[in-house]
């Protein structure tokens, strides 16, 4: 084979690689998923919410990794204890059996964020002794 057999072989393998391998690691799939179950956050949080009542809940946007099973929804909560803003980590595709945990994140992490609301969210995160590391699971909620 010559040079120019390799060549196109090389750029033929690396299209093929590049158009299939989102595919290959079920990126479009996690992403649909994801995109359905985005609105339906603030009422998994507002079920299991370990900072008391939630009385206003806003979504900040997702996240899909292309190479995780894992995505992810921010939510910027105002709640019994002050605001917070909060990530559910999704992890499967189907609508039934999937299962999402929180966890409280700081402000840096999250999309869309003023100073203003991060100052408050910080002041939030100091009246309740600091950010909540530890996951809890939304769904399915334990009994």
């Amino acid at each position: 084979m010559n040079r120019l057999g390799w060549a196109i072989g090389a750029a033929a393998a690396t299209v093929l690689v590049c158009a299939g391998g989102p595919f290959a690691v079920g990126f479009p799939q996690r992403s649909a998923f994801l995109a359905r179950q985005e609105p339906q956050a603030c009422g998994l949080i507002a079920r299991s919410s370990p900072f008391g009542e939630v009385t206003s809940c806003i979504d900040l946007g997702r996240r899909t990794p292309p190479l995780s099973g894992d995505g992810h929804v921010f939510l910027l909560l105002e709640t019994g204890t002050g605001p917070t803003v909060v990530r559910v980590d999704y992890s499967g595709t189907d609508d039934r059996t999937f299962r999402a945990t929180a966890v409280e994140v700081p402000t840096w992490e999250a999309p869309g964020i003023s100073h203003d609301t991060g100052e408050r969210i910080k002041t939030g995160i100091d009246g309740r002794g600091g950010l909540k590391t530890e996951p809890w699971a939304v769904h399915p909620v334990p009994n």
